[in-house]
């Protein structure tokens, strides 16, 4: 038996396993309204759960320990002067850090805690036929729905970058592309699987804000969104 079906067979006994589990529970418990958002990322769990498992259980620090540590010692000697020389350079550095594992891209924050409350985004420049079906706004985060007549949906969803918080994304069987936002760095994370969504992420240092954009659309046309997307005018 290959890994894939290794795979393919341990999810079909987790998804029957949880079935037997909580079937009673789930006939008698009250219907619970959940967000789009939210329905989107559990099917994706949902789809490779072990994949998602290895994610949220995998030690990252023992994995990684050796290879942070080599770069800490080279990029101490790279970053300590400009860093005692400017402070707003030590300010940028600290901000945020992007970290490459074997099977996941980690965006980790850190600094002073950030007070102001975040704004709102939306992509101005949407394929035909799409609109705003959903918004989910707290302190720290906002989720933005948009759909077209067929149901097909495209998520924007953006973080402020404070203390403590960080942003996931899954690279395996995944290409992951750099690309330019108006300027700005950003990665494009094409899918090798047609039936897993296309995902872009890129940072508004202005506000302090990581963006990310998630859809079935290639890399043409989720940059094109990308570089469309902007604050919401609160009076309208």
């Amino acid at each position: 038996m290959t890994d894939e079906e290794l795979d393919g067979f341990l999810h079909r006994v987790l998804l029957d396993a949880l079935q037997l589990e909580w079937s009673g529970f789930l006939e008698k418990a009250p219907p619970v309204e959940t967000s789009k958002h939210y329905r989107h990322q559990m099917r994706k769990m949902v789809a490779n759960p072990l994949a998602w498992y290895r994610k949220k259980t995998r030690p990252i620090w023992k994995k990684a320990f050796r290879a942070v540590a080599a770069f800490l010692m080279i990029c101490s000697v790279a970053f300590g002067t400009l860093m005692v020389a400017s402070p707003s350079a030590r300010a940028a550095v600290l901000q945020w850090v992007r970290e490459w594992y074997d099977t996941h891209i980690v965006y980790r924050y850190s600094g002073e805690p950030i007070s102001t409350e975040i704004p709102q985004y939306e992509i101005t420049e949407l394929p035909a036929g799409y609109t705003e079906t959903e918004r989910v706004q707290t302190d720290s985060t906002g989720n933005v729905v948009y759909q077209n007549k067929d149901g097909t949906e495209i998520f924007l969803d953006y973080t402020l970058m404070q203390q403590g918080s960080a942003y996931y994304f899954d690279t395996e069987n995944v290409d992951v592309i750099d690309v330019n936002i108006n300027g700005v760095e950003g990665q494009f994370f094409l899918s090798h699987d047609p039936e897993n969504s296309n995902m872009l992420t890129w940072i508004d240092t202005t506000e302090n804000v990581q963006i990310v954009i998630d859809g079935f659309y290639d890399q043409i046309g989720m940059v094109h969104m990308s570089e469309s997307v902007s604050l919401v005018e609160m009076t309208k």
